[in-house]
């Protein structure tokens, strides 16, 4: 759903030209009433590049029933999608031999077991960090270090 500047626009003048009579009747004076009238149109634009710019956020997990209705970014970049039949799988970690970066299936590959439970279950299980910490018995906080490490030494591979 848009922003439907014009009538917006309409609908703030009027309520202004209502307000500016309110506040002259109450005695203010013209450089206040265009002061706060000003605070307001500034209030009204960053409110328009909001509803401009916002977009639902997907669902966790896309049937195919649901393309239609996914935010227009996975429509536009659909090239960006990924998909694949997790059966095809032997293991938990076969994901990892379907990485194009050598450098980042390397590092991944030297990682602590956990470490690699870890971003199986947030990258590829979808979880997010409090289903991971709930899962796992920790904190939230616990795994928020974690995954800072672990980009930190994929970084550095």
């Amino acid at each position: 759903m848009g922003f439907n500047y014009t009538r917006e626009k309409r609908k703030f003048d009027a309520e202004w030209e209502i307000l500016a009579a309110e506040y002259s009747a109450a005695g203010f004076d013209t450089e206040g009433i265009q002061a706060m009238r000003d605070y307001d149109w500034e209030l009204f634009k960053k409110r328009r590049t909001y509803e401009n710019c916002e977009q639902a956020l997907p669902s966790e997990s896309i049937d195919d029933d649901e393309l239609e209705s996914n935010s227009s970014l996975f429509q536009k970049f659909e090239s960006l999608t990924l998909t694949f039949d997790e059966s095809s799988f032997e293991d938990r970690y076969a994901w990892l031999d379907t990485i194009n970066d050598p450098a980042l299936a390397s590092g991944l590959k030297l990682l602590k077991t956990s470490d690699l439970e870890l971003v199986t279950l947030i990258c590829i299980d979808g979880y997010n960090q409090p289903a991971v910490a709930h899962l796992l018995g920790c904190s939230q906080k616990n795994i928020s270090v974690k995954l800072t490490r672990i980009k930190k030494v994929l970084g550095n591979s």
